[in-house]
């Protein structure tokens, strides 16, 4: 099966590195950050290789979780595209007030 490219969006990213930031802050770790990035990176290998591996949630969305985090994302013919990543207690979509 071939791999698919991955893109992150500018909003996943911005939600990475303040889940990073987060952790870091929380644990004092430099090293608790670098094992849940490598969890992360390892998630997006899996996705661009079986991308419809996460469950379906609507509109052409997919989800995976890693650890406490949901990746949400969507398959293209030509990548996979993670959407968002998210603690797993905030709900999604997240509605904007």
């Amino acid at each position: 099966m071939p791999v698919k490219p991955m893109r992150i969006s500018p909003s996943a990213m911005s939600n990475i590195q303040e889940i990073f930031d987060s952790v870091a802050d929380y644990t004092g770790s430099v090293k608790s950050v670098k094992k849940l990035q490598t969890e992360f990176f390892r998630t997006f290998e899996l996705l661009s290789r079986i991308p419809k591996s996460g469950k379906q949630i609507g509109n052409g969305r997919r989800q995976v979780f890693c650890r406490h985090y949901r990746i949400v994302y969507r398959e293209y013919d030509d990548r996979v595209e993670i959407i968002t990543v998210i603690h797993s207690r905030r709900k999604y979509p997240l509605l904007s007030s």
